[in-house]
């Protein structure tokens, strides 16, 4: 299956009908006159690494950390303690980790947030040219009232699809809106800056790993076990250097408790890895699965649109018929969007866990 292929076709081809532009426009509160900031899914990780605030909060953390070592190395000076030296240590060790997940995490929320403004944009573009189909269809049904060749019900169904059309006009220009604000969040960016999204390729590439090598590539990059690792030696070294005469028996037992409690935590957070990489490779294949049907659903509400305007044109078709068919191409319209939406958020999310 090339799902991307027929994927992006039934996207661009929405975007083109609607907007008849080449590109995405996300821009809100734009100010006449003001920059736009015109960005690729990659240009928005770069704007992030520099302004999102989480990102910021851990160089700090990380700062600190450095500071306590350089503290804990003039200490070790004056009465030498390898266990306190060592914690130091791992102390910043462990902040570069937390600096490291917390990079991957704005990552993952940046491509998140970028592929649902392209998902919104692509649902409101859809949502425009359903509104223009019914209003074409209530002028055509309109005529024929007049006519006598639709009834009162027909017309009414006509104004009601017409009502219900431009009501999902405007939660899908909410959404959009919703939608970009959420992005500049985690880019960093002010609300009040206006930003221009470029259409990007809609679907990915797959993953070509088999379940076996994607839990294996999580296990290996996962920061967690690292942490947890470096956790478990400092325990095994102050349990090392209370075995002597001259430490209490309750501390030496106080620092064996706690290299006990280090292995079973290093072991339990790598069973649930485990899992959480099974878990994120059935959700790709899923997800997959459920692009596929959209895309045949999809085809089948356009075959049948077509076939039911060609019957209405020629007087074989009741107006209800047509208005229903509208209603289930809209559907399926979303549908596949929707699908290519939670693909694109598997994929990433796995590949976030694999350390890519």
């Amino acid at each position: 299956m090339d799902v991307r292929n027929a994927a992006t076709v039934v996207v661009l081809a929405c975007l083109a009908l609607a907007l008849g532009l080449g590109a995405v426009c996300a821009a809100a509160e734009e100010s006449p006159g003001a920059e736009v900031y015109v960005i690729t899914v990659e240009q928005a990780v770069e704007l992030a690494k520099d302004n999102n605030l989480a990102l910021q909060a851990a160089r700090l953390d990380l700062q600190h950390a450095e500071k306590q070592l350089i503290k804990a190395q003039a200490d070790a000076a004056v009465t030498p303690s390898p266990a306190a030296l060592r914690q130091a240590e791992v102390a910043v060790e462990a902040q570069k980790l937390l600096m490291e997940q917390a990079r991957s995490q704005v990552d993952l929320q940046v491509r998140s947030a970028y592929y649902a403004v392209l998902s919104q944009t692509q649902k409101r573009a859809i949502a425009e040219k359903n509104v223009a189909q019914v209003e074409e269809q209530l002028e055509i049904i309109t005529t024929k009232s007049k006519e006598g060749l639709a009834t009162k019900l027909d017309l009414v169904n006509a104004e009601r699809s017409v009502i219900q059309a431009k009501a999902a006009l405007e939660a899908a220009l909410a959404e959009e809106e919703l939608a970009v604000l959420d992005l500049k969040r985690v880019i960093g960016l002010a609300y009040s800056e206006p930003i221009s999204i470029e259409l990007s390729e809609i679907e990915p590439e797959p993953i070509e790993l088999s379940p076996e090598q994607v839990v294996e590539r999580v296990l290996a990059n996962s920061l967690d076990l690292l942490r947890l690792q470096w956790a478990l030696e400092v325990s095994q070294l102050q349990e090392e250097s209370a075995r002597n005469e001259y430490t209490a028996p309750l501390l030496r037992d106080i620092y064996t408790n706690r290299r006990m409690k280090a292995e079973l935590d290093l072991k339990e957070a790598t069973r649930n890895v485990y899992l959480d990489a099974k878990r994120a490779w059935n959700n790709l294949t899923q997800a997959q699965n459920r692009v596929r049907l959209a895309e045949k659903e999809l085809e089948a509400a356009q075959e049948n649109y077509r076939i039911t305007k060609n019957r209405f044109d020629g007087g074989l078709e009741i107006p209800n018929n047509l208005l229903r068919a509208q209603i289930d191409l809209t559907t399926a319209e979303h549908a596949l969007v929707s699908a290519i939406f939670e693909y694109n958020l598997a994929r990433i999310r796995l590949l976030n866990l694999m350390g890519e």
